[in-house]
């Protein structure tokens, strides 16, 4: 009978296989300081050979006694390795609650686990030390069986609600297993709420197709799937990301070639799982000691940016006297790196780096600062640094506003330790995933959403809403909205065949009386725009604008980007354009036109990129705008200037009695909807005018954020067959009428412009074409623009004399409403002053006879017939009705 201490297990499938040696020397670790001094330093241990030994071969016949039936001795066929593997499976599912577990080093092997390696192992017991010294170091270079190829398994395989994860940083084999089981499984079987496919294959795909190094991943996606996974990722981050890549990188080079190693280089060999939208945000002024290394989000703006640096990922060592190589050895901050003796010659040193070898990663730092909006009164803003990795690197610039989520870090700082002689650490963020503030080219659009965009751009009257869309919270101003929906989705830029580039972007001037909500159009375009930046020209300098040359923290010179650098690919909003200096405004000349920005100060030649668009405001001259004086003479800017804007918005604070009411309606039912307390029925309330304005519905915002962001990206309309002659006619006739009237100057740029605003309208109704409609409503646009910067007399006589191109651009029905609108004016102005002390009486009284409808419309060119027929629709209905032959509004 053997004893059951014995040094020896013979191979089950009994070859001729030597037996392995538990109790004989472990292999020298090439890590460790040294052999023996680590033997010394284990103790005694247990002896086996003590005074009791023989007693375990003492005779007991109670105990010696064998059933027979018990006894298997008939011989078996050998097992295959899927039914061998069946039976390991089938075994440690039985003995999960048990004291027999599998042993890692040998598949097909079970040894008994001592109690001190139940539950947390005891890294000081010497038998299970000398253990890991001789298999468990082996085994970690071998290649487990696993069944993580197998896509469809029952859920009990992967559950991990009664698993528990210990306080050792390194996880048992096992419940690593399952917990890439899971994640492999949550890859390929998890179905968003509102979608009746799993969502990440398809995610698997687009990554592969643009060869990208990360997969973003919804946090509440995994809350859905395994809320303990979840909770484990957000409390254990450092444990748990670095198994989910591992799984990311295992799945993505089975599927697709791009990801197998021998074709990926040598520094891009693993994948990054990006886990975004954690639940939590935290302000940055309130991380502390709880947050230490744990999953947090933060928002902020970026005010700083270090340059790239190569990070030591995994190194290799070589010995400087014989040069054996040694290695690889994963680089961290949290633990120290102990190359150990040399494995030919037994030296511990000098080391030399294979430079060759060894693997390095992009590093970068960042600084983030709490958003200015969100420092409460008095205090100033905080800032964190944030380390950015592998592909993020490069991805941010100073002024970006960013939603981080990262694991917040502590490292040991020796220069603070120095001054204060005190154990001090600092803080940092290491970024999993950041999201940038008006990234269009981030951006992700649904499918359903883009079912919903392709749907909305079929829509008749795609245009007409569109820009009914554009700022809904204010009233009227038509044409105001209208130069702010083409300025935010731009033409096409090109380059001409001798490199010269022309701009795309479409730049707006918005003139006008105080309280007309000018610059409450800038804070909208602020928040719808993809990407825009919001100044005020009293508060910024030439240098503020477009860029300035400042010393870094280590007195080095550096360039720091202006407004319309960190609004590049977006717009630039600039408040009060007409109180900035002469000499700040004549620093924008480039970069509104060339849309660069030149510097060379301080020993720094530099061209800077600004492709963005201008929407400037100003106010008149004297305060209010004076219709009797030309443009130039109520607002102070030079013709340089105004011949870069596109379009000029001209508004003025008149008086109206039937838009006044309109306007007060509108202004009240705003109020009551937008307060904090409004129940159902009072966020539903609508104005009068606009519950009888049936034949545009705006679009709502948040699809018309997507909308935008659709048509920036994915239309680029092209400009073939258009009416060269009509262009050419419409640029000569109104470049005479600029010179004599003196109104707005009109250059060759204005032909460029056309051609954008042409490009702009394709564009809303998302055509990869400009059409003669397109055109038509172009020149209009520009016409409009030209008309409201000349004096009242010389604007009636052009509108009459172009109105041909207005008739043109204006759809039928809309020209026989503007017809109407101005006859009812004329005539309540009309009784208004032939009645003493003005007119106080219903304005639904106030009637227009037909006859005078029919002389506007011989004199307007309209036909007749769509006269007749716009008199049918609902729209005439619901504004007008008619009692024989006359015409009265209802009120």
């Amino acid at each position: 009978m053997s004893s059951p201490r014995g040094n020896g297990m013979q191979p089950e499938d009994g070859g001729d296989e030597p037996p392995r040696q538990y109790g004989g020397p472990a292999e020298e670790d090439p890590l460790s300081e040294g052999g023996e001094d680590n033997e010394e330093d284990e103790g005694e241990g247990e002896d086996l050979f003590g005074a009791n030994m023989a007693e375990d071969y003492q005779e007991d016949p109670a105990l010696d006694q064998y059933d027979p039936e018990m006894l298997d001795d008939s011989t078996h066929a050998a097992l295959t390795i899927e039914q061998r593997r069946a039976a390991e499976q089938e075994m440690e599912a039985r003995d999960q609650g048990g004291r027999w577990r599998p042993d890692p080093s040998s598949p097909g092997l079970l040894r008994l686990t001592s109690d001190s390696e139940i539950g947390s192992p005891h890294p000081g017991a010497p038998r299970a030390k000398r253990l890991r010294t001789g298999l468990e170091q082996e085994s970690e270079h071998m290649d487990f069986p696993d069944d993580l190829n197998d896509e469809d398994v029952p859920p009990s395989a992967y559950d991990l609600n009664n698993e528990k994860l210990g306080d050792d940083m390194r996880l048992e084999k096992r419940l690593e297993q399952k917990i890439k089981k899971c994640f492999q499984q949550f890859l390929y079987k998890f179905v968003p709420e509102g979608q009746s496919y799993p969502k990440y294959p398809e995610e698997l795909r687009k990554m592969a197709e643009d060869h990208n190094m990360h997969l973003d991943v919804h946090f509440s996606h995994l809350q859905q799937w395994s809320a303990q996974l979840s909770l484990w990722i957000s409390e254990h981050p450092l444990r748990m990301l670095p198994i989910l890549n591992e799984t990311l990188m295992t799945e993505a080079a089975r599927k697709f070639e791009t990801y197998r190693h021998p074709v990926l280089p040598r520094d891009e060999n693993e994948l990054r799982v990006a886990v975004h939208s954690f639940p939590i945000v935290e302000p940055i002024r309130e991380l502390c000691t709880k947050h230490l290394n744990k999953l947090v989000m933060v928002h902020g703006v970026v005010t700083k940016r270090s340059g790239v640096f190569n990070e030591v990922k995994r190194l290799y060592l070589r010995c400087a006297k014989c040069g054996f190589p040694s290695g690889p050895f994963d680089v961290a901050q949290e633990k120290d790196l102990k190359p150990g003796s040399c494995v030919e010659c037994q030296s511990k040193g000098p080391w030399r780096v294979d430079r060759q070898e060894t693997l390095y990663r992009n590093h970068q730092k960042i600084t983030l600062q709490e958003s200015p909006s969100s420092v409460e009164p008095g205090k100033m803003p905080r800032s964190k640094q944030v380390i950015l990795t592998g592909d993020q690197v490069d991805k941010v610039r100073p002024g970006d506003e960013l939603q981080l989520t990262g694991i917040y870090r502590c490292l040991y700082d020796a220069a603070t330790n120095a001054r204060t002689c005190f154990p001090v650490y600092r803080t940092e963020i290491e970024s999993v995933h950041a999201k940038r503030k008006g990234d269009v080219k981030s951006a992700e659009i649904t499918d359903d959403q883009h079912q919903q965009i392709l749907e909305l751009a079929k829509c008749p009257n795609i245009r007409e809403r569109f820009i009914a869309s554009i700022a809904p919270s204010i009233y009227g101003m038509w044409h105001v909205k209208t130069a702010i929906a083409l300025s935010i989705l731009g033409g096409e830029r090109k380059i001409a065949a001798g490199k010269h580039r022309i701009r795309g972007d479409i730049n707006t001037l918005i003139v006008g009386d105080p309280g007309l909500a000018k610059s409450q159009f800038l804070k909208y375009i602020e928040q719808t725009a993809p990407r825009a930046v919001y100044t005020t020209g009293k508060g910024a300098s030439a240098v503020g604008l477009t860029a300035a040359v400042t010393r870094d923290e280590h007195g080095q010179w550096c360039l720091e980007g202006g407004a319309m650098v960190l609004a590049d690919d977006g717009i630039c909003l600039i408040d009060e354009f007409d109180k900035m200096n002469d000499q700040d405004r004549t620093s924008l000349h480039e970069a509104m036109e060339q849309q660069t920005i030149s510097i060379s100060k301080a020993g720094i030649v530099a061209s800077l990129q600004a492709r963005c668009a201008v929407v400037a405001v100003a106010n008149p001259t004297e305060g209010r705008y004076d219709p009797q004086r030309t443009f130039a003479q109520n607002v102070n800017l030079s013709d340089p200037i105004l011949s870069r804007f596109d379009m000029l918005c001209v508004l003025r604070d008149e008086s109206d009695a039937v838009q006044d009411e309109r306007l007060a309606d509108h202004v009240v039912c705003s109020h009551i909807r937008s307060h904090p307390e409004a129940t159902g029925e009072a966020r539903n309330i609508r104005p009068k005018l606009e519950q009888k304005a049936s034949h545009v519905q705006p679009i709502d915002q948040d699809l018309l954020r997507s909308y935008i962001v659709y048509a920036r990206q994915k239309v680029h309309p092209k400009i073939q067959d258009i009416d060269k002659e009509k262009l050419a006619n419409f640029y000569k006739d109104i470049r005479a009428e600029a010179f004599s009237s003196g109104g707005a100057p009109m250059t060759a740029r204005h032909i460029e412009s056309i051609i954008r605003l042409a490009e702009a309208h394709a564009k809303i109704e998302l055509r990869q074409h400009v059409t003669s409609r397109d055109l038509d409503n172009a020149i209009g646009v520009m016409l409009e623009s030209f008309i409201q910067s000349q004096k009242h007399q010389v604007s009636e006589e052009l509108r009459k004399k172009f109105r041909r191109y207005i008739a043109q651009a204006t759809p039928l029905a809309d020209q026989f409403a503007l017809l109407l609108e101005r006859l009812f004016k004329e005539k309540t102005e009309r009784v208004r002053f032939s009645r003493q002390g003005g007119y106080e009486g219903d304005l639904s009284q106030v009637a227009v006879k037909m006859s005078d409808v029919v002389q506007q419309i011989e004199q307007n060119d309209i036909d007749l017939e769509e006269a007749h027929s716009f008199m049918r629709t609902s729209r005439f209905s619901n504004n007008y009705r008619l009692e024989g032959e006359t015409i009265y509004r209802i009120s």
